[in-house]
């Protein structure tokens, strides 16, 4: 943890690795792959090469690609389940409630969502879409541009995983005292990559 929170260069080679779960699944292994070259070349090495290992095991072999790539994905979170969690529990109030009353709740849940679903397919919305909606809006087509770029042979693939990095680890829209902070990508890092971070094109 101390790696990343106080190692810039580390931290954004460890985005890296996070953002392997945006590209194809056909891709994901080759950029593991690259992603292994940077380690070699880093200062933090050693440590960065335990973290390697435990993601190889892991996120390659234990739990394949194809259960956490979400490069298809119009959702890259779970901030939707989240909320729906949050919701229900603070319907519940108690800690820990008696059946009769979990039961109860979960009617009154069923209905409250019965009744948006209702509105919904009339055409009506009963809130308005927040600010971190489009936010992720913004960030997807950030991704698909970034990947688009892969594919037509304008970027290499760790240019792009480069690139990815900045747009994951962080909050799609974090708020301090009603100011955002956006996270997005400039078109010079679309551009180019350090060189402390790309190697030579192969």
């Amino acid at each position: 943890m101390s790696l990343y929170e106080n190692d810039p260069e580390s931290r954004h080679l460890l985005r890296a690795f996070m953002a392997l779960a945006l590209l194809p699944i056909e891709i994901i292994p080759e950029g593991y792959e690259l992603l292994k070259k940077q380690i070699k070349v880093s200062p933090q090495a050693q440590q960065l090469k335990m973290f390697a290992i435990y993601f190889e095991n892991e996120w390659l072999n234990k739990f394949k690609p194809s259960t956490w790539s979400v490069s298809n994905s119009t959702w890259r979170t779970n901030n939707f389940a989240e909320a729906q969690n949050r919701r229900f529990f603070s319907r519940v109030v108690q800690p820990h409630p008696n059946l009769w009353r979990f039961i109860q709740c979960l009617k009154q849940e069923e209905s409250a969502i019965s009744h948006r679903m209702i509105q919904t397919g009339l055409g009506f919305s009963s809130t308005r879409p927040k600010k971190s909606t489009y936010a992720a809006a913004r960030k997807s087509k950030q991704i698909q541009k970034l990947i688009n770029l892969f594919h037509s042979k304008q970027r290499s693939l760790i240019e792009i995983l480069m690139s990815l990095a900045y747009l994951v680890g962080e909050p799609t829209c974090r708020g301090r005292k009603g100011k955002k902070k956006k996270n997005n990508v400039s078109n010079s890092n679309l551009s180019h990559s350090s060189a402390s971070e790309s190697p030579a094109r192969e």
